[in-house]
């Protein structure tokens, strides 16, 4: 358990993200020490209740729970494993929070240095960007011990809006970069769609309007079709994949005519034909998520699996 010698929480990071944050924390009336290596991120405490270290070491000294939010990887190894960091100046029983979107090798790797001195440690990177933390809207994915994720929900609590427990240390980390590159992966296919719209006269603002009025953008298969078909393994059509490939087929086709490059459509297609020489074309087209199923060797869906 924390020692309550000490109160203050120490907060490594103050850039960008982890500054409206750590205001956040103030507001909700933690005693705070900052710490970070730019002299203007550090001036946007000057006229706060914070104090600001000079050194890792005196802030690990001080501090019953200690934030992270740095760049990446590499400077949470700096700031934990080098000889001047807090990781050989830890008391025994402080809790480290890592909001970086980080490795989870890392993570689990200073996590296990942090836990040879008597100290724990969470991970628990933030979705929601600058604005999100101004508003104090976050969600926080936290991996790690039960008990360690409870302790460190009053000090989420102060600029998060949803606290998710995803698993054991690195587990939120994981997610994170699953949350990303389920977003960035995203921006492209619409930037093909957008790209194919406009050389088929479409104006863009126009086909990105129609995007988020439709049912990609309020979430439809997010909210409803992967959860209630790919999630339980019930394939009775929805919407069959024969009618997916007929849609994608034909979307293809107006990129082709456009001469419109396209790179993830074709993918798309190609996954879908595979899955229609699977005998799947009057299943529900989220069939086809279980043929990357198949090829990691896991079993989401729950349906039987060829042998």
């Amino acid at each position: 358990m924390v020692s309550h010698r000490r109160s203050q929480v120490g907060f490594i990071g103050v850039g960008k993200l982890g500054r409206p944050m750590a205001k956040r924390l103030l507001r909700a009336g933690h005693e705070l020490l900052i710490f970070d290596t730019d002299a203007e991120a550090r001036s946007a405490f000057q006229d706060t209740s914070a104090a600001v270290s000079t050194a890792l070491p005196e802030l690990a000294s001080a501090c019953d729970v200690i934030c992270l939010c740095l760049p990446g990887p590499a400077e949470v190894e700096q700031v934990i494993l080098e000889r001047n960091g807090i990781g050989s100046n830890l008391l025994p029983g402080t809790l480290v929070i890592d909001h970086t979107t980080n490795s989870p090798s890392v993570v689990r790797r200073v996590g296990e240095h942090i836990r040879l001195r008597g100290a724990d440690m969470i991970d628990a990177p933030v979705s929601g960007g600058i604005e999100g933390a101004a508003a104090g809207t976050l969600t926080a994915l936290v991996g790690g011990s039960p008990e360690h994720a409870r302790q460190a929900n009053r000090l989420l609590k102060a600029f998060s809006e949803t606290i998710i427990h995803v698993g054991p240390l690195g587990a939120g980390t994981v997610a994170k970069l699953m949350n990303n590159l389920a977003t960035f992966a995203l921006d492209q296919v619409i930037s093909e769609c957008l790209t194919i719209g406009a050389k088929t006269g479409i104006e863009p603002g126009c086909l990105l309007e129609t995007l988020q009025q439709s049912a990609i953008g309020k979430g439809g298969n997010l909210h409803g079709r992967i959860p209630d078909t790919f999630m339980k393994g019930d394939f009775a059509p929805r919407f069959t994949l024969a009618g997916a490939h007929k849609d994608v087929r034909l979307a293809v086709q107006v990129a082709e005519e456009a001469g419109v490059p396209i790179r993830i459509a074709r993918t798309v297609l190609d996954e879908i034909e595979s899955a229609l020489s699977k005998g799947f074309e009057n299943l529900d087209a989220s069939i086809v998520m279980t043929l990357q199923e198949k090829r990691a060797g896991v079993n989401i869906s729950q349906v039987p699996r060829e042998t």
